[in-house]
């Protein structure tokens, strides 16, 4: 293999030998220079000064003297020009997606050296094609026919209205737009070309101090550089060297020859030049495909696939080729476990950087803010993420998490985080765009200061993150200062922000000359390996299917001859033939998972070689075959140490009855929570769910009864709370108070949102609670939320044993029936009545009476502790509220529930079910009912998540 640039070398320096000085060379980009000059290096005998090596944009600015604006402060100022020519006090952040559209038809407008009146012309009658436009040809003026007849059939459509309005306006907002530009001696790319293009004369370019430019290795010209190089060829100081493969030069069908046939023709190479296109006989070409984005990367670890090892002794041995900028981080992963120089010649997005996150999560927090009462409050989610953040994470901000949870705060007040400088520095609420910006340049630069005061490592990576971050900030805020005259909305500068550091990309600073190379698909321009690994040869990807937006229709694009999607493909398959066609060794990796928006299709470029190649490439299938048979059964064996952690646990302290309810359900979340003792996560509830509806409930129903403790009930007592609405109101509100706000002071409780809901039903289901009450007064309240427990003896192989039963029974009654053990209950599903006691151990039954096994339990532990009988298991189900006619009784066969009745039968059960509780060789399973799974806190640990 001899690479293009190293033919292109030869020939000149043997042509102008030490006058190569007096050479300029320009390329297609700056990674070619640098190859040319290490070719040039190895050729040379003697030491001599080098030719200037430039780039095309490079040599277009000298030529001009012209400075090419950025992209925002160039749409600010179209935006000022649109607002004086139409009239239309449209707003920036209305214009700013289209003003985009507009700019990039203006530069292609002037690129290809276009009257814009012409292309905007609004032609009223078809026949004018023919004489307005008789420069064109017979095609051309059969495109913008076709274009004109199919808008005129729209007539009097409101969208046609609307396009007409702006096209006509069109002519007048570019005059002036590049006017203006002109004036500043500033522009566009575009604009920038035309400009030196129209003043650029013969004598101007003989004047050059170089004596020869010579041009490598294009491919697609516009109009302005197809009459740059013409200026440089009638004053015979240009060369032109021209890289094709014959294969696709000669097949008018073939679109990678597209730009080339025409190039070739009309700057033919040096008649002593003979190009060495590369011999096809020994080249392999492999295709494989690879079911996973990021699997893709490891391809370069199977020798099996490559006819020799992957080498990287010189910089033109082996390059890892990516058309996805997204596997650039899985494909250095995968090469560093293996080269130890690796150049990376592609930028790393900004986007892709910790810093990035952390100024997106600023300005939710800053999006997030609210004033209440005076007091600056900021929403939980982004204030959580950025306490967790890894450029503020901190002892201090893992306090405060913890502290937020605990307390249940959704929106967090700003003097209870301000703990650290940083934090100070964080949570402050900015009113303006350029307070936004200050702010979050002055958080960058505390963080890269904090970073710069730390040891060195040895690659500062994140102080470059925050210095690329912070200068960006600052040049789209002097940007926007300089063209926006105060207009420019908080929600555009965030916009703008956003879109401003996507672009952002860091460069690795490395020696280009040593190592593996890594790099973008367009940056392999004109260069030549021995290996090359190209990555997402997917169609999408290859060609990159990037959609054109324009104002400009593609008929009239096609008809001025501005560049359309076949122009765009062609591009991409010069590039991609004239990559293959003197590498020895070429490895296509494709993505052939449907995920997301990746189709698993293989890119057209591999059909074609499968297809339309004489040498047909090999091709290998990865297949990862996850075969599941489904995850094992998870159990674990109780042992002696179990046994007397649990025997230890409960011979001083309470086992309560939705313990063993749990230990019914599912063995091995019980032993999860009571025995490994894993807790379950403290989560912020924003919304009321059911449980902490049953909370707010219970202590609600707690405050209401809580001066009758004692005292007997009449129904007058019942009616009073009926009509005092400001008790049921305030118990509702302390409620909150205490579960949902965590001991919040009750003056500081402000119900909004979805909550107001909430606490409007809560009220109506007391005062549905109390009218069912008076059927059953006059009562005497026992206890509210009382604690009560009894000792327990156990007979296990090992010995007697004493554990203590207990719990809180919601309240306790008394009236002339009995006792009434009432349990609240605000589940849906709820069955009042059983059969037989056997039912309260099936495991796995759907619908096992668990609320009466555990109303059965509390009763029998209050029987043990007080002496009392003529007890009747209660249960106030709140959605039978509203019924004709309310009965909370457990029923048992038809008849209503004396505990009594069935307290043997029930005990002699229960001491069963705690005996096995307590064994040592008990074995704690998962649940086969996997419904139960859904909300279960363990379900990720035991793999049913």
């Amino acid at each position: 293999m001899t690479p293009f640039l190293t033919q292109v070398a030869r020939y000149l320096y043997r042509t102008f030998g030490n006058d190569l000085h007096r050479v300029s060379l320009v390329f297609p980009s700056r990674r070619a220079s640098v190859f040319f000059n290490a070719y040039l290096n190895e050729l040379v005998e003697a030491p001599l000064i080098g030719p200037e090596t430039i780039t095309i944009d490079g040599l277009v600015s000298r030529l001009s003297g012209m400075q090419i604006s950025d992209q925002i402060s160039l749409i600010l100022h179209l935006h000022q020009v649109y607002v004086q020519e139409t009239g239309h006090d449209e707003t920036l952040d209305d214009f700013f997606f289209w003003g985009e559209i507009l700019l990039n038809d203006f530069n292609d407008i002037d690129k290809y050296q276009l009257n814009a009146s012409d292309l905007f012309q609004n032609i009223k009658d078809i026949k004018e094609v023919e004489s307005r436009f008789e420069y064109l040809s017979a095609e051309q003026k059969q495109a913008i026919e076709a274009f004109w007849g199919n808008l005129g059939r729209a007539e009097g459509s409101v969208n046609r209205e609307k396009f007409m309005a702006v096209w006509n306006k069109l002519p007048a907002i570019y005059a002036r737009f590049r006017k203006e530009l002109l004036d500043k001696n500033a522009g566009y790319t575009g604009l920038v070309y035309r400009d030196l293009i129209e003043k650029l004369d013969k004598l101007q370019v003989s004047q050059l101090e170089s004596d020869c430019f010579v041009f490598v290795g294009f491919n697609a010209l516009n109009r302005c550089e197809n009459k740059l190089f013409k200026a440089f060829q009638s004053a015979e100081k240009a060369l032109f060297f021209w890289d094709y493969d014959e294969a696709f030069l000669n097949d008018p069908a073939q679109e990678a020859g597209l730009f080339i046939r025409r190039n070739r023709l009309e700057f033919p190479m040096p008649d002593d030049f003979e190009l060495d296109a590369g011999e096809k006989k020994e080249q392999k070409i492999t295709l494989v495909s690879v079911p996973g984005h990021v699997a893709q990367a490891q391809v370069i670890h199977y020798p099996a696939l490559f006819k020799s090892e992957i080498k990287a002794d010189r910089f033109d041995e082996t390059a890892l080729v990516l058309s996805d900028e997204g596997m650039l981080v899985p494909v250095i992963s995968a090469a560093g476990a293996r080269f130890r120089q690796i150049n990376i010649t592609m930028g790393y997005g900004l986007q892709d950087t910790p810093v990035y996150s952390l100024l997106m999560l600023l300005v939710d927090l800053q999006k997030n803010s609210r004033k209440v009462d005076g007091e600056q409050r900021f929403y939980h989610r982004p204030v959580m993420a950025l306490l967790k953040h890894q450029l503020i994470a901190s002892p201090e901000t893992k306090q405060l998490i913890a502290d937020i949870r605990t307390k249940n705060k959704i929106y967090v007040r700003q003097k209870d985080l301000i703990h650290t400088p940083l934090l100070n520095l964080v949570f402050q609420h900015q009113s303006g765009w350029e307070q936004c910006a200050v702010y979050l340049m002055e958080v960058l630069r505390y963080l890269g200061l904090r970073f710069s005061s730390e040891e060195e490592a040895p690659v500062n990576l994140e102080g470059e993150y925050l210095y690329q971050a912070y200068l960006s900030i600052q040049r789209l805020a002097d940007t926007l200062k300089e063209y926006s005259k105060g207009r420019v909305s908080i929600a555009l500068f965030f916009r703008l922000l956003n879109q401003y550091l996507q672009r952002v990309s860091i460069p690795f600073e490395g020696e280009p000359l040593i190592g593996l190379q890594v790099m973008g698909f367009l940056e392999t321009r004109i260069l030549d390996f021995k290996k090359v690994v190209l990555f997402s040869v997917n169609e999408g990807k290859m060609p990159k299917s990037t959609p054109v937006h324009s104002f400009i229709p593609y008929h009239l694009r096609k008809a001025f001859g501005l560049p359309a999607y076949e122009e765009h493909d062609a591009m991409y398959a010069y590039y991609f033939y004239r990559l293959l066609h003197r590498a020895e060794e070429v490895v296509l990796v494709y993505n052939s998972a449907t995920d997301g928006f990746n189709s698993g299709e293989m890119s057209r470029y591999l059909f074609q070689l499968k297809y339309d190649s004489a040498e047909k490439p090999d091709e290998y299938y990865f297949d990862f075959n996850f075969k599941s048979a489904g995850n094992a059964p998870i159990k674990v064996s109780a042992t002696p140490e179990h046994q007397q952690k649990l025997l230890r646990n409960y011979a001083s302290r309470k086992l309560s009855p939705s313990a063993l309810n749990t230990y019914l359900d599912c063995k091995l979340k019980f032993y999860f929570r009571h025995i490994a003792l894993i807790r379950e996560a403290d989560e912020l509830l924003e919304d009321v769910d059911p449980r902490l509806f049953g909370n707010l409930f219970h202590y609600a129903m707690e405050l209401l009864y809580q001066d009758f403790i004692g005292r007997e009930v009449q129904k007058d007592h019942l009616k009073a709370l009926l009509v005092n609405k400001h008790k049921i109101e305030q118990v509702v509100r302390a409620a909150f108070a205490k579960e949902y706000y965590k001991d919040k002071n009750l003056n500081d409780v402000k119900i909004s949102g979805k909550n107001i809901l909430v606490k409007d039903h809560l009220e109506t289901y007391l005062v549905q609670l109390l009218k069912n009450d008076l059927a059953f007064a006059p009562f005497t309240v026992v206890a509210l939320e009382g604690q009560y427990e009894a000792p327990f003896e156990l007979n296990l192989p090992e010995g007697k044993e004493r554990i203590i039963l207990g719990g809180t029974i919601d309240r306790i009654d008394e009236s002339a029936s009995g006792t009434r053990i009432i349990d609240y209950k605000t589940g849906r599903s709820l069955k009042l009545n059983f059969r037989e006691i056997a039912q309260f151990y099936e495991r796995d039954k759907h619908g096992r009476p668990k609320e009466i096994f555990q109303t059965l339990i509390y009763s029998e532990i209050f029987r043990r502790s007080t002496g009392t009988n003529s007890l009747l298991p209660t249960i106030y189900k709140i959605d039978d509220f509203f019924g004709d006619e309310f009965h909370p009784e457990v029923i048992r066969n038809g008849e209503r529930l004396y505990y009594e009745q069935v307290a043997q039968a029930f005990q002699e059960s229960l001491d069963e079910l705690l005996t096995e509780v307590f064994s040592s060789t008990n074995e704690y399973e998962q649940t086969e009912d996997e419904r139960k799974c859904r909300t279960c806190p363990y379900n990720v640990i035991c793999r049913r998540g």
